[in-house]
């Protein structure tokens, strides 16, 4: 028995959501504020605590709703009974469906849970939590009741004089918002939801059903335990034990939680009974003496009295307190055992990765106890952790990741029961956890705008286990390893650059700046342009805005004697009948591959949904400053058209020893005109000998004169179309 889905409704920003499990690891990836961490309060609030509801967990966009019931009600003195229905509310509260996986012989389980004996099919059930008024005609009955109120009070003259204020409630959002009223006449309300009637489109949910089942039926198959970002790890210095979560705390609450009581020792432990017993013998002598002089003065004040206590200081010795000081975990030198160092001492780092890891055995060993006791145990373990990244650095949370779930699933017990299932959940902004996992386990949370209100942002669920078919292993296979290989962040970025080569990858992030998009996460990627196409599965399918950097690599096709077609790369040039040998521009721009053709297309021509293609445009230029003549050059590269749209830069007097840029300044200085120039440098890159693209960029970043290097043309249209996409919050494709 396993979690299948839960699908959110309504809360926060989740205002209709469906998030797929994985059968052990489901990951929770996306850039900052898309909804990672309400998705875990929902589940975690829909399953386990039902008293933390606000009106804040309502989803911003249902509010006029909700105020819409409130004004139907004050129309007429009478309400019609349809205007009291709970129904009018399924769409606007928060509301989760959890579906969970039956496998056979398990059916016995979930027989409260089944909606029609003659319709189940044995292999799936699901359960509504719908946090909906208690009683309508209650609420209805004391909200008009306060509005009638603040009518008649609205009729005197003390609130004229006192400048005519609005009197609360103001409408149903704000009587709801007051002090407790919300917990008050809402709670959480669970329904079985029927498998037959469930929507093929996951966007959709059936219809809330009449009956409510009472208490939370998910209580006895759904154990939760949960490590939020906000635990309170950090650096003890200056700190009481009692401020930080200490392994020493740890430790304890784990001894605790094992239940070892002295009356369950074994012949084996009769000795440590009595040696303990024969030391708290010893401390209470001790004690009687150290406190015999305070405690005698106390009766010159007439303590002990008639009928009062008399005071006995005694000492009970417990391995609970044992380990409750700072120095009772310590850390021994490898080699040097006898050389040890309390908790403190070790590097937060790694005591913090011990910290969570100790955590998740406790879970594991509180959620077993059951099964050791002879009690009912939830067959279903679910495990989240926020955000571990905030207390660990890169190596201890891949080593983090690798562990965490083979540590909740230890124990000898959960092998010999195969009924019992495990899932954690991780939620993550850090590329070091997400680059030890599959993508089959990620969901990603896209930021859009909600379609009946152009302003407010809400969240989309995108399952990555999908993104390629089964015919693309080998592409699945490249786009995962390269984002390992890279560290690549494009799961928590707010937009991302493709780009070419390493030029480009090391003087674009310059531009962002100049383009105004340095407020932005936008991560840069070196992809070249023949593979960036590989990409476009798992751009399409999460979203994210994609501006593509890349060559349009003029090919000709001549016949060789040998009557096969070749393709050699050619100067740029209109008119010659030459085509693009880019993968990545005949992929997102299919039927384009005329040169002719792309060099005439406009920016709306280079837009595909999220995704702008940017290549090489024709540029003018003035070769004589002297003259206003300009002559029209078809760049090739990255590299000739920085060239030809910074040329002065590159006429400096002493460029010497700057290697690529002393190159181009040589070339430039023996060069009669700009299109002598382009050959020069296209010969130079073709022969890839004296011309390095990297040292070429490298260079320019270290000559202070290149400040003002400016990019070119058609790298600046595709920022401003970046900068216009991201300030709409992708409004309208970004037109």
């Amino acid at each position: 028995m396993k979690i299948q889905s839960v699908h959110i409704r309504n809360y926060r920003k989740l205002k209709n959501c469906h998030i797929d499990f994985g059968e052990k690891e489901t990951v929770f990836v996306g850039a900052n504020n898309s909804g990672k961490t309400s998705a875990i309060s929902a589940i975690v609030w829909f399953l386990k605590n039902t008293d933390r509801f606000t009106l804040k967990e309502f989803t911003a966009t249902n509010w006029a709703s909700i105020n819409k019931i409130g004004d139907k009600w004050l129309e007429h003195d009478s309400v019609d009974e349809a205007l009291l229905s709970s129904h009018q509310w399924d769409n606007i509260v928060p509301s989760m469906d959890v579906w969970i996986n039956v496998e056979d012989g398990e059916q016995y389980r979930v027989n409260h849970l089944i909606p029609s004996l003659s319709s189940w099919d044995g292999k799936k059930v699901g359960v509504r939590g719908q946090y909906e008024p208690k009683d309508v005609t209650k609420l209805y009955t004391v909200y008009k009741e306060a509005k009638m109120k603040a009518k008649t009070l609205e009729g005197t003259e003390e609130w004229k004089k006192a400048g005519s204020p609005e009197l609360y409630p103001k409408n149903l959002c704000d009587f709801l918002g007051k002090g407790s009223n919300l917990r008050e006449y809402f709670d959480v309300k669970y329904y079985i939801i029927d498998p037959a009637l469930d929507p093929d489109n996951e966007d959709e949910v059936q219809i809330t059903p009449d009956n409510e089942i009472g208490n939370n039926p998910l209580d006895g198959l759904i154990k939760v335990d949960t490590i939020l970002a906000s635990r309170d790890f950090s650096d003890p210095e200056g700190q009481t034990d009692s401020d930080i979560d200490t392994l020493s705390k740890q430790f304890q609450q784990y001894y605790k939680s094992s239940d070892q009581e002295d009356e369950e020792l074994t012949c084996e432990g009769l000795k440590l009974l009595g040696d303990i017993v024969t030391a708290n013998k010893t401390y209470d002598e001790k004690l009687k003496k150290t406190f015999e002089v305070p405690v005698g003065e106390l009766r010159n004040i007439n303590y002990p009295g008639f009928q009062n206590p008399e005071i006995k200081i005694r000492s009970k010795i417990q391995i609970e307190e044992a380990i409750k000081h700072d120095s009772a975990v310590q850390f021994s030198i490898q080699g040097m055992e006898e050389l040890v160092l309390p908790e403190k001492y070790n590097g937060l780092g790694y005591r913090n990765l011990i910290s969570i890891y100790l955590k998740l055995i406790d879970f594991r060993e509180k959620w077993l106890k059951a099964l050791t006791d002879g009690e009912n145990i939830e067959p279903i373990h679910l495990v989240f952790v926020e955000e571990p990244e905030a207390h660990l650095h890169a190596q201890a949370q891949q080593v983090f990741v690798k562990k965490a779930f083979e540590a909740l699933c230890n124990n000898e017990l959960i092998k010999k029961h195969p009924w019992l299932k495990t899932q954690l959940v991780l939620s993550t902004h850090s590329n070091h956890v997400v680059n030890e996992l599959d993508l089959n386990c990620m969901r990603y949370f896209k930021r859009v705008i909600d379609g009946n209100d152009n302003k407010i942002p809400i969240s989309k669920v995108v399952n990555l286990s999908s993104t390629f078919g089964k015919n693309e292993e080998e592409t699945k296979q490249f786009v995962t390893r390269y984002i390992r290989l890279t560290h690549c962040d494009i799961f928590f970025s707010d937009a991302v650059v493709l780009v070419e080569g390493p030029a480009e990858k090391i003087l674009v992030p310059s531009f962002l700046v100049k383009a105004g998009l340095d407020s932005y996460y936008i991560s840069v990627i070196e992809v070249n342009g023949r593979h960036a196409h590989s990409f476009r599965k798992l751009i399409e399918k999460i979203g994210i805005a994609t501006l593509i950097v890349t060559d349009i690599d003029a090919t000709e096709t001549k016949v060789g004697e040998d009557g096969k077609e070749r393709h050699p790369s050619v100067l740029t040039a209109k008119g010659k009948g030459y085509k693009t040998g880019n993968p990545s521009i005949k992929s997102w721009l299919s039927g384009k591959e005329q040169i002719d053709d792309l060099l005439v297309l406009d920016g709306k021509e280079k837009l595909v949904n999220n995704v702008r293609i940017a290549f090489q445009t024709p540029v003018n230029v003035k070769w004589d400053k002297n003259k206003d003549d300009l002559t029209e050059v078809c760049p090739y590269t990255f590299e000739d058209a920085l060239i030809f749209t910074n040329l002065e830069l590159f006429r400096q007097e002493g460029l010497k020893k700057m290697g690529a840029i002393t190159t181009i300044a040589n070339l430039l200085r023996h060069s009669d005109s700009a299109n002598e120039l382009q050959n020069k440098i296209f010969e130079k890159l073709e022969s890839k000998s004296g011309f390095q693209k990297a040292d070429f960029a490298i260079s320019l970043l270290y000559k202070d004169d290149f400040a003002d290097l400016i990019a070119p043309v058609y790298i600046q249209e595709g920022l401003e179309w970046m900068k216009s996409y991201l300030d709409s919050n992708g409004n309208k494709n970004g037109e």
